[in-house]
């Protein structure tokens, strides 16, 4: 939704407002941002106190999805995990929770490949491409993460880097596409960030 610039006789006339009045406008425009409302009820009816929480049930909720998921093709995995991606995005934007957005991204990309690693290795490179460029490009974000976070947090992370560059190794197709974009699985196998 474009922004629209208020005019400087509009701002006085809202200013002029009773409190009575401003609350009512302030009250309808809240209702139509569902990330609103939920930043509000995570600040100020929690206090920002349900970040974990909120982490083991969106954690809960994609280890559900992934149970009842039935495998067609790795381009309905990707839409899987497209879908798992966006509520992962809209907890962060919710909490603040970079911790999170590591931990359960990693998640997504290992369950991906745990579950259903045989189908997308025998699917053609054709079939296995938008998926392919999609876990490269989120595990190349995923190292950029870990290195604006303390680097005690790094041991956190090190056995579900070392299963993604277990996995990817694993995957012809999926490594061809990690060397095209620069993605040194040996970073992730060896728990380690790259030296840029």
């Amino acid at each position: 939704m474009a922004r629209i610039k208020l005019s400087n006789e509009l701002k006085e006339a809202i200013a002029g407002l009773t409190h009575k009045e401003k609350d009512k406008l302030l009250f309808r425009l809240i209702a139509k941002d569902q990330a609103l409302v939920n930043k509000l009820i995570f600040d100020l009816l929690e206090a920002g106190e349900t970040k974990d929480i909120r982490r083991q049930e969106l954690y809960e909720m994609i280890e559900q999805k992934f149970a009842h998921y039935r495998y067609y093709s790795p381009g309905y995995l990707l839409l899987l995990l497209r879908n798992l991606s966006g509520d992962i995005n809209r907890h962060l934007k919710t909490t603040k929770d970079k911790y999170g957005e590591i931990q359960l991204n990693f998640l997504m990309l290992n369950k991906s490949f745990e579950l259903f690693g045989d189908q997308i290795r025998q699917a053609s490179p054709r079939q296995q491409h938008t998926f392919a460029v999609y876990v490269v490009k989120r595990a190349l974000k995923l190292l950029k993460l870990l290195g604006k976070m303390h680097e005690d947090y790094l041991l956190d992370f090190q056995d579900d880097m070392k299963k993604l560059g277990h996995y990817i190794g694993d995957q012809p197709y999926v490594m061809k596409i990690a060397i095209y974009n620069m993605l040194d699985v040996n970073w992730l196998v060896q728990g380690r960030l790259p030296d840029y």
